[in-house]
């Protein structure tokens, strides 16, 4: 029975999932392929290429924008992550129309996500918080910065928990979804991203621009 049950023990082992490492930093002194994977994919009005995501090698991830297009970067993370704080500190460009964001995100279009998204439309600055549920939008929440996100770096950082989920900018906190029933029920990538929505209408970029990230983390809880 005993070299039964060790029999057992060991094909379960096998046939669970790989579990996500508990907590990591990167500090972005060079790409992470451990951790990441970068991301190519059209939508909205331009795409995300692999090829806009390079480190700097001073401790700063790069997502260009090249001039004359609407085009950006992403980065993915290679193993799926639940209750924790996941956190980055950016500096997002200075363009109208594009969406410079850190989430959490099951990876389909009927699935769970988790979203802090930074960006300027009609000449304001917008911070907006996002929950999503299998794929419906249970809550959002927009706050409006009276500081320049672009002109320096900041942190923003999602902790997400079974009671509530908080999100908190350079350590305030600013908004929370404290429904427990409509929150995510499935461990997500987390995902760093630069990208035009059509929504937003922005036009191409002028000049050649960077979303720049010089840490992210997640802290298991």
């Amino acid at each position: 029975m005993a070299k039964l049950l060790k029999a057992f023990s060991l094909l379960a082992a096998v046939m669970l999932p790989a579990r996500a490492e508990a907590s990591f930093v990167d500090n972005c002194t060079t790409f992470n392929s451990n951790l990441w994977t970068k991301a190519n994919w059209a939508a909205g009005l331009g795409s995300v290429q692999s090829g806009n995501v390079n480190p700097s090698g001073g401790g700063v991830m790069n997502f260009e924008i090249p001039a004359g297009t609407r085009n950006g970067g992403e980065i993915v993370s290679k193993a799926k992550y639940s209750f924790g704080q996941v956190e980055a500190q950016f500096k997002v460009p200075n363009l109208p129309g594009i969406i410079s964001s850190i989430f959490m995100y099951q990876g389909t279009s009927t699935s769970d996500e988790i979203d802090i998204e930074v960006y300027l439309n009609q000449g304001k600055w917008e911070i907006a918080f996002t929950v999503y549920r299998l794929g419906v939008k249970e809550w959002s929440h927009g706050i409006f910065p009276t500081w320049d996100p672009s002109a320096g770096y900041n942190d923003y950082m999602i902790d997400y928990q079974e009671a509530a989920i908080s999100f908190y900018v350079n350590g305030v906190l600013e908004s929370q979804f404290h429904t427990p029933s409509q929150q995510p029920i499935h461990p997500m990538n987390i995902q760093l991203n630069a990208w035009y929505p059509a929504w937003l209408n922005g036009p191409p970029a002028a000049s050649t621009e960077f979303f720049q990230v010089n840490q992210i983390s997640y802290t298991e809880s």
